[in-house]
């Protein structure tokens, strides 16, 4: 039997996809050789782009986008739609107040994924092991 092809199943695996781990190592070392090319930091910026090259980069961006959704979704809601749909997405990010709320969930979801993955083993094991009640009595707190 054929099985049926959901949205999201699809965003499912998209997802596990965008967040497998070598994905993330892609990611850090995009972000590494954006910041440090070659692996040193540049001793002057880069000059600003203006603003035809910003909105050349947005149109790329944005049909980059527009290849990652299947056929069948821009054929529901159509391509109009989706399109000013990835422009909205694209105008958010473009927010600086969203891009360091964005970064800062990112990290924390980095971090949690570092620090806690190695060492759920030993959070999963008390350092002491308290007595039924004795804790909580001494708390003022009671047991039952």
């Amino acid at each position: 039997m054929e099985q049926g092809w959901t949205a999201g199943g699809w965003l499912e695996v998209q997802m596990v996809n965008l967040t497998c781990t070598q994905r993330w190592v892609q990611y850090l070392q995009l972000l590494q050789e954006s910041i440090w090319p070659g692996g040193v930091l540049p001793a002057v910026p880069k000059p600003a782009r203006t603003e035809e090259q910003k909105k050349a980069a947005a149109e790329q961006a944005l049909q980059s986008l527009m290849g990652i959704l299947p056929n069948v979704i821009q054929e529901i809601l159509g391509t109009s739609k989706c399109r000013m749909s990835w422009k909205l997405v694209l105008e958010s990010l473009g927010q600086p107040v969203i891009n360091r709320h964005l970064v800062f969930c990112l990290l924390d979801l980095l971090l949690e994924f570092l620090v806690l993955k190695g060492s759920s083993d030993e959070l999963e094991t008390p350092v002491v092991a308290p007595s039924a009640s004795g804790g909580l009595d001494k708390a003022g707190i009671s047991a039952h």
